[in-house]
């Protein structure tokens, strides 16, 4: 009997596995999902089972050593829709971010929930004896903690993102609150009787870019489908490209919002130079202005110069299909531009009204318009897209996955589609991604 296995390390190998015989004394022990300890290349490591076969044409095969821990089917399917979906291996995934011995504690709950509350709802969370935050960031880390304060007993927060701190907390069964670091997601067994919440859910540095990019938020969606538990995501609004279920706002929106419509952009300069002619605007804007007398463009957020955001043709929707990363990302400089009392205006070739908008019960159906497309279409949770642009056709391509190609400017763009079930053949697409690693991907988010 022999076993296919990938190394568990800091490289996937050109996204090869390697064949390595089962000796007689471990047949029927060693299974897809055993993590086993292997020689390599002169070198002692570890490596993962991805399937058991009875024949090989490779002679002179070094044998499995011995079997360090066996992952069940769902821990296994975890790691696998986690890999594939960040264009990874399972190897270097374990070896990046898990703690094997723990994760393999993992098991099914009895309880499984999602719920998504905007930052003003944070006071309508039922906390449970014991509650697990993750955040973005050490800024976020302390934030939360200020926040929650008075109305938690926090055990723990991290500080400073050190490794042994973290160790004590973890094997302390006596904590009740504590906020992590996102990347310690997982570290963490997933249990019953505990709330997982994720803050600022929204945030860039939930991703992973090491690791393509990897969202730990993506990452929950995917471990509470598998296992369960009970996770609560904060933020401006949820993403459903992740979050596939119906929702309704519950937050009332009322921006202070100064609005210039006219045809074009020259036009609404010129109103606002009209209304303020001796004003200058440091400015924000989702689009740079053309150099104009009187406005400076700020590239940061956070710069202290800045005291103005401008937004151009603010747009969430099309053919009444919300669009929730525009969304997202509209709700996001908005609030930041209302924390620190920077003035708002709206430059457009449209009549509008952004708080109108949002309040509309029209947002209902927008959202459900949303999340049916992509229940239908993808992308979604379960469901990801990716375009693929190359140089060169693929010959003798696979079409059970890559779809194409069209020829746009010399380019062959083909399209990566991978649905997260139990169809899914993990080594089939290994070999598209060793194809395909030089190309140009993008991963497809939107629906409109």
């Amino acid at each position: 009997m022999y076993a296919n296995i990938e190394i568990i390390s800091n490289n996937t190998y050109n996204f090869s596995n390697f064949t390595y015989k089962i000796p007689k004394q471990l047949e029927g022990k060693v299974n897809q999902g055993s993590i086993t300890k292997i020689k390599f290349r002169n070198r002692n490591l570890l490596g993962v089972v991805l399937n058991i076969k009875e024949k090989t044409n490779i002679e002179n095969l070094n044998s499995i050593e011995k079997i360090v821990h066996n992952l069940d089917s769902t821990q296994f399917k975890y790691l696998k829709f986690v890999s594939l979906v960040n264009r990874i291996n399972i190897g270097i995934l374990i070896y990046n971010l898990f703690d094997l011995k723990s994760f393999t504690l993992q098991k099914k709950t009895t309880n499984k929930s999602i719920s998504n509350l905007s930052f003003n709802q944070i006071n309508k969370i039922k906390y449970k004896e014991k509650n697990v935050f993750f955040v973005p960031s050490l800024n976020h880390s302390k934030l939360l903690y200020e926040k929650l304060k008075d109305v938690l007993e926090i055990d723990y927060y991290q500080k400073f993102g050190g490794k042994s701190e973290l160790q004590k907390i973890l094997s302390s069964k006596e904590f009740t609150n504590i906020i992590l670091l996102s990347n310690n997601f997982e570290k963490i067994t997933i249990k019953d009787g505990y709330n997982y919440i994720f803050y600022d859910s929204n945030s860039n540095a939930f991703k992973l870019p090491k690791l393509n990019e990897l969202n730990i938020i993506e990452s929950a969606y995917l471990k509470n489908y598998l296992f369960g538990g009970d996770f609560i995501f904060i933020s401006e609004f949820p993403n459903f490209e992740y979050f596939n279920q119906k929702w309704h706002p519950q937050d009332k929106y009322d921006y202070k919002i100064e609005y210039f419509i006219s045809n074009n952009l020259q036009d609404n300069i010129e109103l606002i130079n009209h209304k303020y002619p001796n004003k200058i605007f440091n400015y924000y804007s989702n689009e740079k202005l053309p150099n104009v007398k009187n406005f400076n463009y700020i590239d940061n957020l956070e710069d202290s110069k800045l005291d103005t955001l401008i937004i151009q043709n603010p747009n969430i929707s099309k053919n009444r299909i919300l669009n929730s990363f525009k969304l997202i990302y509209l709700l996001k400089i908005l609030n930041h531009a209302m924390a620190l009392n920077l003035q708002i205006i709206v430059f457009s070739s449209n009549e509008l009204d952004i708080n109108k908008t949002l309040n509309s019960v029209n947002m209902i159906d927008w959202i459900n318009n949303e999340i049916n497309v992509r229940e239908k279409y993808g992308p979604n949770n379960l469901f990801k897209i990716y375009s693929i642009y190359s140089d060169n056709l693929f010959e003798n391509k696979n079409t059970k996955y890559l779809l194409g190609p069209k020829i746009v400017n010399d380019k062959y763009i083909y399209e990566l589609q991978i649905k997260l079930d139990d169809k899914l053949d993990y080594e089939l697409l290994q070999n598209i991604y060793k194809l395909i690693k030089d190309c140009e991907i993008k991963r497809i988010r939107h629906v409109s």
